[in-house]
């Protein structure tokens, strides 16, 4: 007769597994399905005159945002307040640390003080603003979600409404491809996020760590594979503005309508993990952010690597 003891520690390691093989293959359908909308997006808003800039801010940002989005919006309805806010918070961090990062390696990052400059600006200050929210009594209440969405209103409006950010058109496909893209991509990445949550939980309980440490750092990584593709891309080729844009864009949105649709769902307990380290982290790359595009033209790889050493440094801290 087979030990009981035994028997239980194969189930154990039969479910992790395949929570291990769900997580890869949501993964894999969040970046591809993800990928599809952003470039679908991209299409449509060629064909209304957008600039470059204005393309990476708020059309490939939400676009490659969308993983974050749909992910923590399950994550609140699903009631994993850790994972929700932890995968919002952590991907700041890691759109900045890691994909700017890992950006300024493959190409220099140049910087326009009258746009770039001005916009790094503009999300260090949202960072602050949201962070006193999110640290106030260490929840997001609906109501404050509803203050989250509504700035975020605001800095889309004033984006479209400057003269400045209405440049440099793109080339445009075909528009019934690019329908399809964005309706397929879309749905992709739905269902994408639910599996992602769902096996995220669950490595979590297995590996005996907090929800939100597993939010802001395997999730975070995970639905930030769109813009880590976007800025690499980007970077080789030489649209560094499209690349930056997508960046703060991004940043930009995880922190207001991510976070702000999914209070709005559910409202979000914020764990010590993220109060404690994540924000002020994410706050500290922001401010870091601003500094080297003040000091300078362009965004090196020196400054690539020391975004590099401080995501490694804030993976060691989070798992210890």
């Amino acid at each position: 007769m087979e030990d009981p003891s035994s028997l239980l520690t194969s189930i154990v390691s039969s479910s992790i597994i395949y929570a291990l093989a769900v997580f890869g293959v949501s993964l894999f359908l969040l970046y591809r399905t993800s990928e599809w909308f952003t470039e679908g997006s991209v299409e449509i808003a060629g064909r209304l005159g957008a600039s470059k800039f204005i393309i990476g801010v708020i059309v490939a940002g939400f676009g490659t945002s969308l993983p974050e989005f749909a992910t923590s919006v399950y994550a609140a309805f699903a009631g994993y307040s850790g994972v929700a806010v932890g995968n919002a918070v952590g991907s700041n961090i890691t759109n900045i640390a890691l994909v700017l990062g890992l950006s300024c390696l493959v190409g220099t990052v140049k910087v326009r003080k009258e746009i770039e400059l001005r916009e790094g600006m503009i999300g260090l200050g949202i960072m602050i603003f949201a962070s006193i929210f999110i640290l106030h009594n260490r929840d997001i209440q609906r109501w404050e979600g509803l203050v989250f969405v509504a700035v975020f209103g605001a800095y889309i409006y004033r984006a479209l409404k400057n003269p400045a950010n209405h440049r440099e058109p793109i080339i445009h496909g075909s528009l019934s491809k690019s329908v399809f893209a964005l309706v397929g991509g879309l749905g992709g990445v739905l269902v994408g996020s639910a599996l992602l949550v769902n096996s995220a939980v669950a490595i979590a309980r297995f590996l005996g760590v907090p929800e939100a440490v597993i939010g802001m750092t395997m999730v975070a990584v995970g639905t930030s594979l769109p813009e880590l593709a976007v800025a690499i891309v980007a970077a080789k080729k030489g649209y560094t503005t499209l690349m930056l844009g997508n960046v703060l864009g991004s940043n930009i949105m995880n922190i207001l309508l991510v976070l702000g649709a999914a209070s709005l769902v559910s409202p979000l307990m914020v764990e010590p993990e993220i109060s404690e380290m994540a924000l002020p982290v994410m706050l500290l790359l922001s401010l870091l952010l601003v500094l080297f595009m003040r000091e300078g033209i362009d965004i090196g790889w020196r400054k690539g690597i020391i975004l590099l050493g401080i995501y490694i440094l804030f993976l060691a801290l989070s798992f210890t």
